[in-house]
């Protein structure tokens, strides 16, 4: 099936000199400020040691790696962009953890229901490129049996101001791609309705860092 995400410009913007521009950056310098914050927010919550963990939307995949290194043993990766799916899996090699980690190039939403359950799922920078994101929400809800992890812009006037000039430019620019400032009390009364217990953990700039804990074990899927 066509991927949705492509299908609304990821493309466009994610394209391969930005792939291997973010390669470089992890090779030399490991995560992201960001993104370490998003781990450490993780670890403090539950233990990676003998974990199994889906990361969507996971770019050249450098935070997947770096948790398989901290002790997943088995991780997946769903992303819609071709150049973060190749770098992604060259990364994984030369970090010697490969046969741990599988990587398809898909659409989350549409492959979740044929996805295994997984006991973390992670959704970094990711809400905020889905227009329908109570779909997204929903499939990682309904795969992950202990704790989903994100990050997604604030809900303030400042941000969504600096959100509508980026939009405006890509309109300029004839490109479809779109970011969105989906609202947060919305996005956590689905997981509250799906049996987590979202909160907001820390901040890094414009992006909330939230961590979702399930209040009780899934029946088996």
């Amino acid at each position: 099936m066509p991927c949705q995400c492509c299908a609304i410009g990821l493309t466009e913007v994610f394209g391969g000199r930005v792939a291997r521009r973010e390669a470089k950056r992890f090779r030399k310098k490991g995560l992201t400020v960001r993104s370490r914050r998003l781990l450490d927010a993780i670890e403090s919550t539950i233990q990676l040691d003998d974990l199994t963990s889906l990361e969507v939307g996971a770019g050249i995949g450098g935070l997947t790696i770096t948790m398989l290194e901290h002790g997943v043993t088995k991780a997946f990766i769903v992303d819609a962009v071709p150049a973060y799916v190749f770098l992604a899996r060259e990364l994984a090699q030369e970090a010697g953890v490969s046969d741990s980690l599988e990587i398809e190039l898909a659409d989350y939403v549409v492959r979740a229901p044929d996805l295994a359950a997984v006991d973390l799922v992670v959704m970094d920078r990711v809400v905020c490129c889905y227009p329908e994101w109570p779909d997204l929400l929903a499939a990682a809800a309904g795969q992950a049996t202990r704790v989903i992890a994100l990050s997604y812009p604030r809900d303030a006037l400042w941000v969504r101001f600096g959100i509508a000039l980026i939009n405006a430019v890509q309109r300029l620019r004839r490109q479809a791609f779109r970011v969105y400032v989906h609202p947060p009390p919305a996005m956590h009364r689905l997981l509250a309705d799906r049996g987590f217990e979202p909160r907001v953990v820390t901040r890094r700039g414009v992006w909330d860092i939230a961590i979702a804990v399930r209040r009780s074990r899934p029946e088996p899927r």
